[in-house]
């Protein structure tokens, strides 16, 4: 499992890169306003992306998984052609009902006759997302990761490809048409990744088909069983985000702000502030990811103790990562958001967001090990009523407080989000909760990492370097600093790289 976690990191954290860069190409092109724009119609489009996959991933992850775990090799090919063909369905379906819906959306709910072209532009690219992502469960499941990623590569060239060649266009007659530039190679990258997926799925599922062809009964029931669930959760919460952010704009009206401003406060946010916040969750992305079919496979085995022993190693390392994120995060935002957007506002954004790091992290990794574990139904309730609460939120707090308000209502949904997912995990999982170890001991290292570099930095002449040098340089070091640290104080002890090695084998 480690050889494709440290696989899927570093694809993940390479597109990462060449993604934000990405985005900076395209804020420097559209403007804080324009990305507030191509904001709003995701947060309108994410419906639609919810729609199309409505938990195919999952379920192509889960029961493929579950089926090598068992031996039964006639169960893939049976669970991936029910799978391949619900994602159809789903997908059809989201690309026709935004087609259909554009224009009342962009009127009568977000108020802007100029997201019509756009959210229909969109839909293109929906019934090959969904595909795309049943694809990806099966490579997830059979651990062939390095060819979802081969295909993640291949999505973001074309996507980066055909945005800079629309935009140099197109971008020209408006804000407007940078945006339909943008979502335009989005959709058509999304044709290119599918294509490439189904090439390299024909290719590698002969390695999983053999047996009888006969169809087992119960695998359309075992889909559903898992789709339904996390679908009707994904369309009420992600309904209920829709709402959430189309409130924001309005709110900041209300407080006081133009209309230009408001989308320009929520393009930062939304645009530049958590981009670089969410940029080191790549290894957690990657992480849970990868537990969802391992956990899956452990479980149909029985294998009790190695699942535990597996949660709790993934809570230790995810808490270690987050926290040295959060410190750096907090240390160098002013610096960071100058030198990635050359803003002092997306620098302020970050420094108020970089304390939440290890609990959005942890959320994610918790998320990711309980649907691995069958717990998706208690994920669905979870995250309605984080979405519920965070509307009620946005529409108090964001009249009275303005973009702090948002601020504050992410906070305090994380927070219960997470919370109530540990506490069923702990359920679930007998597992022991070190909080010296995997906490405080994180943040004094974090802690000691910081000041020495910034005792060194105050010290040595930094003329002629770059803005971007500069923090690069002195993230890199606390880095170093700082795993040296967890080494020093035991954060990370003997027993655990032995735990590493075993499972490098």
């Amino acid at each position: 499992m480690l050889y494709d976690l440290f696989l899927m990191t570093g694809a993940t954290l390479i597109m990462r890169f060449v993604g934000m860069a990405f985005s900076v190409y395209i804020t420097n092109k559209i403007g804080a306003a324009g990305m507030g724009l191509y904001s709003l119609v995701m947060s309108v489009g994410g419906f639609a992306v919810t729609v199309a996959l409505s938990g195919v991933n999952l379920a192509s992850t889960r029961m493929t998984a579950a089926a090598i775990g068992r031996g039964s090799e006639r169960e893939v090919r049976g669970a991936m052609r029910r799978c391949i063909l619900y994602g159809i369905v789903f997908g059809l379906a989201a690309m026709l009902g935004l087609l259909l819906l554009a224009k009342p959306i962009s009127v009568y709910l977000l108020h802007d006759k100029r997201c019509i072209s756009l959210l229909r532009v969109l839909s293109i690219g929906l019934p090959f997302m969904s595909l795309t992502s049943a694809l990806g469960g099966y490579f997830a499941a059979v651990r062939r990761v390095v060819k979802s990623a081969i295909a993640s590569f291949f999505e973001q060239f074309v996507k980066i490809a055909v945005c800079v060649w629309l935009i140099g266009m197109i971008a020209p007659k408006g804000v407007e048409y940078a945006c339909l530039a943008v979502i335009l190679g989005g959709s058509i990258s999304e044709v290119a990744s599918f294509l490439l997926s189904v090439a390299l799925y024909i290719g590698d599922r002969k390695k999983h088909t053999f047996g009888a062809k006969e169809a087992i009964p119960s695998l359309t029931r075992k889909m559903l069983d898992i789709t339904l669930p996390v679908a009707l959760s994904a369309y009420v919460r992600s309904g209920l985000l829709t709402v959430e952010h189309l409130l924001i704009p309005i709110g900041l009206r209300l407080y006081g702000t133009s209309y230009d401003a408001a989308l320009a406060s929520y393009g930062t946010l939304q645009g530049m502030a958590l981009p670089v916040i969410l940029f080191p969750q790549a290894l957690v992305g990657a992480l849970s990811g990868l537990l969802v079919p391992e956990l899956s496979e452990r479980q149909a085995r029985m294998e009790y103790g190695s699942i535990e022993n597996t949660v709790s190693r993934g809570i230790q390392f995810t808490l270690c990562f987050s926290v040295g994120a959060a410190g750096t995060m907090s240390c160098f935002s002013q610096i960071l958001g100058q030198a990635v957007y050359h803003s002092s506002e997306a620098g302020k954004m970050i420094g108020m967001l970089a304390p939440l790091i290890p609990i959005m992290y942890l959320d994610h990794i918790v998320d990711g090990m309980l649907k691995g574990l069958g717990e998706q139904l208690y994920s669905m309730r979870v995250n309605i009523a984080d979405a519920f609460l965070s509307v009620i939120l946005v529409w108090v707090l964001i009249p009275r407080m303005g973009i702090s308000g948002y601020i504050l209502t992410i906070f305090l949904m994380e927070v219960l989000n997470a919370s109530l997912s540990i506490m069923r995990l702990l359920k679930v999982c007998d597992i022991k909760v070190r909080f010296i170890k995997w906490v405080l001991k994180p943040l004094a290292s974090i802690a000691a990492a910081s000041s020495v570099v910034a005792l060194i930095m105050s010290r040595v002449p930094q003329d002629g370097l770059s803005q971007g040098i500069e923090v690069t340089l002195e993230m890199t070091l606390v880095f170093v600093l700082y795993c040296m640290f967890l080494r020093l104080c035991r954060a990370i002890d003997t027993e655990d790289m032995e735990w590493l090695k075993r499972a490098v084998k």
